[in-house]
């Protein structure tokens, strides 16, 4: 039997960087060669833009961009379905990753529909520390966690 069946890869960028809040989210995902890897979005960049129910501005990308950094989760159909739930207000895109050694893989990944988008955000300290501890735990590279703690 196939336990790859019905998987897909899902591409972080925001609060979902912290391994914590996805096993919060879905439950374990990534073993052996399907754990979480490094993976760069071209053409993209991250805003905080996103418009929460909350009054608070979230994570989201745009086109264009210098690229977004990232994380790649294997995730069975029940886990993206457990983050199409948290993540109201995105819509679930199919992009094109390009991995550290250059290879390239088709993922998934939220985007804010424009009517939940708003100009002009700054993102809440906490919710960012979220995102930069994901970034530092998973090796992102400094100058990138750097240019997020810019965005504060």
């Amino acid at each position: 039997m196939d336990t790859n069946q019905g998987k897909e890869w899902y591409f972080a960028y925001g609060s979902n960087l912290c391994a914590e809040q996805m096993l919060r989210r879905t439950g374990p995902i990534g073993e052996d060669t399907d754990s979480p890897c490094i993976a760069r979005l071209p053409g993209y960049r991250v805003v905080f833009n996103m418009q929460g129910d909350d009054g608070l501005v979230y994570a989201n990308i745009i086109q264009p961009g210098d690229g977004v950094i990232g994380v790649l989760y294997f995730c069975s159909a029940a886990a993206l379905a457990s983050l199409d739930a948290c993540e109201e207000g995105y819509d679930r895109r199919r992009v094109l990753v390009t991995l550290e050694g250059g290879a390239t893989r088709e993922a998934m990944a939220y985007v804010a529909r424009p009517e939940c988008t708003a100009d002009g955000g700054r993102p809440s300290p906490e919710y960012l520390e979220i995102i930069i501890r994901g970034a530092r735990r998973h090796g992102l590279p400094e100058a990138y966690i750097r240019s997020l703690e810019s965005s504060g």
